[in-house]
């Protein structure tokens, strides 16, 4: 009994221990702006791993924009994350030069998140509005191809 009782405090600990490690995320963006993580409970939140490098990833900006424009008052969110981590100037640069009109991140929330190690770009993980990763899409998007994500739930 002893054993048993042990066995699901851990499970009990390990649960609990995941949930809070997502409230205390916290989002930065590059313009100065903090978000946690557990105040998008209740949104779509997708988070879009891309490279200035990388052709495809740079061919999906404006189906992002798009994405981010027609969702504006729904509740989705969409971040980017700049995947070489450059430093603030290099990724304001960026992101004025490729014309990316949504919120980027300046730190990786992907330890945070416990997302899966990450094998290339352009990679997007999908959170549901209970905040569970629930998709993880290598690979060009497009804005009909995160909706229908939105759509299947």
């Amino acid at each position: 009994m002893k054993k048993v009782l042990q066995s699901l405090l851990t499970v009990f600990l390990l649960i609990t221990t995941t949930t809070l490690s997502h409230a205390e995320v916290l989002l930065q963006e590059t313009n100065g702006k903090n978000t946690s993580f557990s105040s998008l409970k209740g949104k779509w939140v997708f988070i879009n791993y891309w490279a200035g490098w990388c052709q495809t990833c740079v061919e999906e900006i404006p189906e992002f924009n798009r994405f981010y424009q027609n969702h504006k008052k729904d509740p989705v969110v969409l971040y980017a994350v700049n995947y070489d981590s450059p430093p603030l100037h290099e990724q304001k640069n960026l992101i004025q030069k490729l014309n990316i009109s949504y919120p980027n991140l300046l730190t990786d929330p992907a330890q945070a998140l416990n997302l899966e190690d990450i094998r290339g770009v352009p990679v997007t993980f999908v959170f549901n509005p209970e905040g569970k990763l629930v998709k993880t899409l290598y690979g060009g998007q497009t804005a009909k191809s995160l909706d229908a994500i939105i759509a299947a739930s």
